[in-house]
């Protein structure tokens, strides 16, 4: 048999036994080939309102609950959401001269705070959160 066709028949035999282990037993199959060690994702976002209240929400499943959690917390109708997150940090900052709230994130919350104060062109800093995860 040529080095070739060997690899592959080597190949073959490989794959009908991974194939018979799934079989035998789905759980370890399921382990293998789902991650059960994958990185799980953690949402957070800030909401401000038009008079500066602040709803913040961390830790959630999703970007969407995140932001609804975050809008209810604000508990105006003016809310908007400035900034998601996940697996990290968010912020907010208040630029007076321009008048905006304007969102930003990081991995720390000095880098989100930066982020929040370059993105709305100078001010400060008003609400920080970041996931507990």
């Amino acid at each position: 048999m040529q080095l070739g066709k060997k690899l592959t028949a080597i190949a073959a035999c490989a794959f009908m036994a991974s194939g018979a282990l799934a079989a035998a037993f789905p759980a370890a199959a399921t382990a293998s080939t789902t991650g059960e060690s994958a990185a799980r994702y953690y949402y957070g976002a800030i909401a401000v309102s038009r008079d500066g209240d602040i709803g913040r929400s961390w830790d959630y499943g999703t970007e969407a609950t995140a932001k609804r959690r975050a809008l209810r917390e604000c508990g105006h109708s003016s809310c908007k959401v400035l900034t998601t997150f996940v697996n990290g940090c968010g912020a907010v900052a208040y630029n007076s001269k321009r008048n905006v709230y304007w969102g930003g994130r990081g991995s720390t919350p000095a880098r989100a705070k930066r982020n929040a104060i370059a993105n709305a062109g100078g001010g400060r800093w008003i609400a920080y959160q970041c996931t507990k995860r």
